[in-house]
């Protein structure tokens, strides 16, 4: 990974600081989204995928806590699942006004709340009731101080309750790296509205618009689709990722370490091969109903030894797998979750040559075999550590 010179590291570290001239404007980002794109088939699926990853059919009886709230759009999705109470809050006030747009649209519902506030003021937080989800997705890494951000969020977790959390990952921006995109983001903040137009089609030419041609493919059937998961517009998540300003990058092993040790906490759910990883985690000692999910308790042992394919990447054969493995036609049909001494890896649908390369716990569901990697890239024939899957999870 490409390493900056001491002075550039020292501006770096200036311009991340929580009161830099350089913070995006988030706020004015999902007013337009609001204002834009809102819909209802946005609404669903953010709703979905909300519930997908905390495998809860809804949330009747829980507590939301929605931490940089943004668009509102998902504390509405919390609302809409059924969510007991829903207290929503973000630093900047285009960001509040935003999300009590979508409270004022279904008539001002006396248990939801939204306030202003950052998560970096502990006073502010320590007010806070603690709730049964803690919900931050896509912000601690913008506060400028993530660590403290997410140690402060994590404290409003109650003793049963499960912290959701989406960062930034370093083990997925391999080519260009982490530093790369940091300089894009600073260029971003100080270029005229023009420059910025123009990052957002450089952006996309690159990375959307010239791949699809190469394959024969429309782009316009991706930069229009009304079906991503979380419910965004293509433009507004290309703006959120240029402009994206302060920001740091979180590893997952030091993000599940730092979960574990400091936080005293339990990784339950991990998604990762995308920009943010997502996490689950709950407090050790606590109980929550992940603990009732048939899909989590009915786990499998991968038989070795281990056939080694070349660089990180080693074989278990699951026969009885075959029908349920991606293809080419659809790479994320798979539901395997792998476990690594009993904790999810969550880095599915991968390339095998990713697999061999950067390893880390990457793995994919092909056919009659899982292609997997331990997190450490150690052999796994040899490593003392035990790889478990759960057939149905993801």
């Amino acid at each position: 990974m490409t390493t900056l010179s001491a002075p550039a590291a020292a501006t770096l570290a200036a311009d991340n600081r929580p009161d830099t001239p350089l913070r995006f404007g988030f706020g004015k980002n999902w007013s337009d989204f609001v204002e834009r794109s809102f819909s209802e088939e946005r609404l669903d699926k953010a709703q979905k995928h909300l519930l997908h990853f905390l495998k809860l059919p809804n949330l009747n009886g829980r507590t939301f806590l929605d931490i940089g709230c943004g668009s509102g759009l998902h504390s509405l999705a919390a609302m809409r699942a059924g969510a007991d109470r829903i207290i929503s809050f973000d630093y900047d006030a285009n960001s509040v006004a935003a999300t009590q747009k979508l409270r004022n649209f279904i008539g001002n519902p006396a248990h939801w709340s939204v306030q202003q506030g950052s998560v970096l003021d502990k006073s502010f937080v320590e007010k806070l009731p603690q709730a049964d989800i803690v919900y931050s997705w896509g912000v601690l890494h913008h506060t400028g101080s993530m660590w403290e951000a997410i140690q402060n969020a994590a404290s409003r977790v109650n003793q049963n309750g499960v912290f959701y959390i989406a960062l930034y990952t370093t083990d997925v921006y391999n080519d260009p790296p982490p530093e790369y995109w940091l300089d894009i983001k600073r260029q971003y903040n100080r270029s005229s509205r023009l420059g910025k137009r123009r990052m957002e089609w450089a952006y996309a030419w690159k990375y959307n618009i010239w791949p699809d041609l190469k394959r024969r493919k429309n782009p316009l059937h991706y930069l229009l689709a009304d079906n991503r998961e979380r419910g965004m517009t293509y433009w507004t998540d290309v703006r959120d990722w240029l402009g994206g300003w302060p920001m740091e990058f979180a590893g997952i092993a030091e993000t599940k370490s730092f979960a574990s040790d400091k936080l005293k906490m339990q990784l339950l759910n991990i998604v990762a091969g995308e920009g943010n990883t997502e996490y689950l985690f709950r407090p050790r000692q606590g109980r929550s109903y992940f603990d009732e999910i048939p899909a989590v308790s009915k786990v499998e042992d991968l038989k070795g030894p281990f056939k080694h394919l070349g660089g990180h990447c080693y074989i278990a054969q699951i026969p009885h797998l075959e029908a349920s493995a991606d293809s080419d036609d659809n790479r994320g049909r798979s539901k395997i979750m792998l476990f690594e001494n009993g904790v999810p890896l969550g880095f599915p649908h991968q390339y095998p040559h990713h697999i061999k390369t950067f390893g880390s716990g990457r793995y994919s569901h092909w056919d009659v075999k899982l292609l997997f990697s331990a997190t450490d890239n150690t052999d796994p024939n040899s490593n003392g550590k035990q790889y478990t899957i759960a057939p149905n999870f993801m």
